[in-house]
């Protein structure tokens, strides 16, 4: 059907993946596409399942008011609903009249109904008709269509005596009809197969009349199951369940957030110096996970947040046989404004599809082991975290709720929490913990931040302006009020280290900070003219002492390759060193007053050196002093096509007809219609896949390069082609 612009923008805007449409008409046969479609309606609440459902129990055409009757809408919100699923392409309206797109429909039994007694006529004999109606207590004559006919005013207008044939029922029999009724209408006779195959409980209820039987599966009639179900009854719309929220402070999520864009530009950094260890099977491992909380001063449950955020967020990726390495979207990211480098790290929170910080399945009891990080895998626990904050936003400012409390609303926005029922409420109570170290959620409720993003508002109003000068105080700290500078914070985290972050950052200067930029080639005067230029005033007298006597000891030995020789101007430092016992592991032998050589490399030596106190420096082969910069590596990543989509212009491409595939996306729709083999480049590696099955905007298939399942965002393909036959 024709589309405004601004309907057109505002359905690309939910669905981006219909973006790949290069015209109208592709457009509306995407929308027709269940496969697409399934994933949009789990995005969207109960009410919007019901109505969906109550649509395609109607045919998949009916008018307003069918529809009004059909449901048991209290609070009137059918218009409410009809108006999302029409955003989301999921209906059309004409007039009065609601369409659905999709035939025969989204759900297999709507309602837990079975097919309507005139269907399943089809694929019986009028022989079968006579059998159920002479059950239901009246005369088997007729034709076929009058045979129908008749057993569906029997079921129709007699409910109750319905309902108390099913009462006489053996035990058994009657257990399996109420299951039926309620939501499971079509069995094969070996899911309920009780002794005899010829006098199960299945065969009883098809010679009582309430099933019958199509080849090797038993079915019950709409008609059987609604004269079952309680008189009156209809789908309700029933609104979010009231959420018992209880009044917590105020907070803005500010400090929270510069705090994570801290811990996360640190981990980065770190990796970006050593790479991080990844085990055989992929993933950080538990002693790697260790190392990495001793470097950064945080719990192993934050280190996974971070890392999982920080893959996420194309921050991190594997190198092969290297681990995780930073790539080249860190030094972009880093230079940002801080309001820019926390949403982007929001952003990749809500997007993934696991919990980091509860990293199990969850669909079964043999799925509830934690898995490595940061490699993402398919759950419901990013559903629920979406579901989750939609509710925490539906609350009233001022108003929070634990995991518990939530559950009920929770589960009326997904369908997510009954799939997986094992890990539903941990999931929840993730979503509520990780939220308050990002800044969005703050004592179970969103934090001002936090709202407005889910507003869509910008967050930059709630950032300070960086700032560019610190204050030096006496105890040996530079203390920046607000969010720091990125330069700022760059040169302080390379003399000093960071003690603390909220609305004031807090670094302390001590001998082995001072030492580490001094290593880096910084000269004493060079340090202290830049702490001049940053600070707020001048700079303490205990700071000059401080660098002065670091300075005076720097250097003081030095360390040039042999395996190592270690010199001194002061003789007695060398027999100090040599008979250090706590530098045994050095093997120093002193081979003349101011020499000494030893069994380690330099860097080894330099390291235990400094680890035991000492202020040694490297020496290159010319004698000079050799500057120990930290090394920077960074992994090429090229940005992913299509994730800063713009759906206005998306919308103009498709009016103007030009294709707006994502790369590859012709061999991708190939693949999966044929089964063909196909290469997918991405992130420039290539995976040889069969199986293919594209879902929305996900693609998943079986990999012979990794020998494994893999799932790949659609947006996040370079190339894709098919393997010549």
């Amino acid at each position: 059907m024709p589309r405004t612009d601004a309907e057109l923008t505002t359905l690309l805007t939910h669905r981006p993946e219909l973006a790949a449409a290069g015209s109208l008409d592709l457009l509306e046969r995407m929308l027709a596409s269940p496969d697409l479609a399934v994933p949009a309606l789990l995005e969207l609440d109960a009410d919007c399942h019901t109505v969906s459902q109550a649509l395609q129990v109607l045919g998949g055409r009916a008018e307003r008011a069918e529809l009004k009757e059909l449901l048991d809408d209290p609070h009137g919100r059918l218009d409410e609903v009809l108006g999302t699923l029409a955003e989301w392409g999921l209906v059309t309206m004409e007039g009065e009249t609601v369409l659905s797109p999709h035939q025969p429909g989204l759900w297999e039994h709507p309602f837990g109904l079975g097919r309507p007694l005139r269907e399943v006529a089809r694929d019986i004999t009028a022989e079968t008709l006579k059998s159920m109606l002479q059950a239901l207590g009246a005369v088997p004559a007729g034709r076929k269509a009058e045979l129908v006919t008749r057993v569906e005013e029997r079921l129709r207008e007699d409910p109750r005596a319905v309902a108390a044939r099913a009462a006489k029922l053996p035990r058994q029999a009657r257990a399996l009809l109420e299951q039926m009724a309620a939501g499971r209408p079509v069995l094969s006779d070996t899911q309920a197969f009780y002794g005899d195959r010829g006098d199960g409980p299945l065969q009883r209820l098809a010679e009582a009349g309430f099933v019958v039987r199509a080849d090797w599966e038993y079915e019950m009639p709409r008609e059987v199951a609604l004269a079952l179900r309680e008189e009156g009854w209809k789908p309700r719309l029933t609104g979010q369940p009231e959420v018992a929220g209880v009044a917590r402070p105020a907070a803005d999520g500010v400090g929270a957030a510069l705090a994570a864009v801290d811990k996360v530009a640190a981990l980065v950094e770190l990796a970006g110096a050593e790479p991080i260890a990844e085990l055989k099977a992929g993933g950080v491992g538990a002693r790697e996970l260790k190392r990495l909380g001793r470097a950064l001063r945080l719990p192993e449950p934050e280190v996974v947040l971070w890392l999982d955020v920080a893959f996420g967020a194309d921050l991190l990726a594997p190198s092969m046989g290297d681990g995780l390495v930073a790539t080249t979207v860190v030094d972009e990211w880093l230079a940002a404004e801080p309001d820019a480098r926390w949403e982007a790290l929001a952003e990749a929170w809500r997007a993934l599809p696991h919990s980091p910080t509860h990293r199990v399945l969850g669909c079964c009891e043999e799925h509830l082991s934690p898995q490595a990080p940061p490699h993402p895998f398919d759950c419901g626990a990013g559903d629920v975290r979406r579901a989750t904050l939609r509710v925490l936003h539906s609350l009233p400012a001022g108003l929070g709720a634990d995991a518990a409390g939530l559950r009920a609303a929770v589960d009326w926005r997904t369908r997510a929490t009954a799939e997986f029922e094992l890990a539903a409420t941990e999931f929840v109570a993730a979503t509520l913990d990780e939220g308050e170290l990002l800044g969005m959620v703050a004592a179970g409720g969103l934090t001002a931040l936090g709202r407005a993003v889910l507003d869509g508002d910008p967050p930059a109003p709630f950032f300070p302006a960086p700032a560019t000068t610190a204050t030096l105080q006496n105890d040996l700290t530079a203390v920046v009020t607000g969010a720091p500078a990125h330069e700022l914070a760059a040169f302080l985290s390379g003399c000093a280290d960071l003690e603390s972050r909220d609305r004031a950052s807090v670094w302390r200067f001590s001998g082995g900070s001072v030492r580490r930029a001094l290593d880096a080639g910084v000269s004493p005067d060079d340090l202290l003219a830049e702490l001049e230029r940053i600070s707020a005033k001048s700079v303490p007298q205990p700071l000059r002492y401080l660098v002065a006597d670091t300075a005076r000891r720097h250097g003081a030995i030095r360390v040039a390759p042999a395996a190592s020789v270690v010199t001194a101007d002061d003789p007695a430092l060398v027999a100090e060193l040599c008979g250090a016992r706590s530098l045994r592991k050095l093997g120093l032998r002193q081979v003349a007053p101011t020499v000494a050589l030893g069994g380690l490399a330099p860097d080894e030596t330099l390291r235990l050196l400094r680890a035991a106190g000492y202020a040694p420096v490297g020496e290159a082969a010319d004698g000079t002093i050799r500057a120990e910069r930290p090394r920077k590596r960074r992994l090429p990543v090229d940005p992913l096509p299509g994730q800063d989509l713009d759906p206005a212009a998306a919308a103009q491409a498709i009016r103007d007809g030009r294709s707006a595939d994502p790369p590859g996306g012709d061999a991708v729709r190939d693949a999966s219609l044929t089964g063909e083999p196909i290469v997918i480049v991405r992130r420039g590696r290539e995976h040889l896949m069969d199986d293919l099955r594209p879902s929305g905007q996900m693609v998943t298939g079986y990999c012979h390069d990794c020998d494994g399942g893999h799932t790949f965002g659609r947006a996040e393909i370079e190339h894709a082609y098919l393997l010549a036959p």
